[in-house]
């Protein structure tokens, strides 16, 4: 049977990401808490991810020439990602390819993120358009 990884490819390199056993006690160690949530505020911690990133580089025979998550983050955003939402739904994928949760239940967390971003973005927008008419009352400037 073949290990199951999560393949991240870029600069002409494959990268190989799997959080195994050891990899989640280790987790768990470091921030005394369930694996399952390092992995939710992952997407929002930068430091959980670099964690995060490091644990699922390093696991036996990977062949990874990158196991620091830091490192590996950087390249992350030399590579294009960005925001809440990529890094979220990277931390959801690896949680799947790794049995801590299933494909489907990722793709309806990195669907619950989206909607929160977006929502939050929304309501940004919201309140300076409110505010803007409370200031032009009933007439609008000429």
């Amino acid at each position: 049977m073949a290990r199951k990884y999560l393949p991240l490819r870029g600069d002409g390199a494959e990268y190989r990401l799997r959080l195994t056993l050891g990899g989640q006690r280790n987790l768990r160690s470091r921030f005394g808490e369930d694996t399952l949530q390092t992995v939710f505020l992952a997407a929002g911690d930068s430091e959980r991810m670099c964690a995060l990133l490091t644990e699922a580089l390093s696991w036996p025979e990977s062949g990874n020439t990158v196991t620091d998550g830091e490192v590996f983050y950087d390249l992350l955003v030399d590579w294009g990602y960005r925001g809440q939402e990529r890094f979220g739904g990277l931390a959801f994928d690896l949680a799947a390819c790794s049995g801590l949760i299933t494909e489907g239940q990722a793709k309806q967390l990195k669907d619950t993120l989206h909607a929160a971003v977006a929502e939050a973005f929304t309501r940004l927008d919201g309140p300076e358009e409110e505010e803007q008419e409370r200031l032009d009352g009933p007439f609008s400037p000429a």
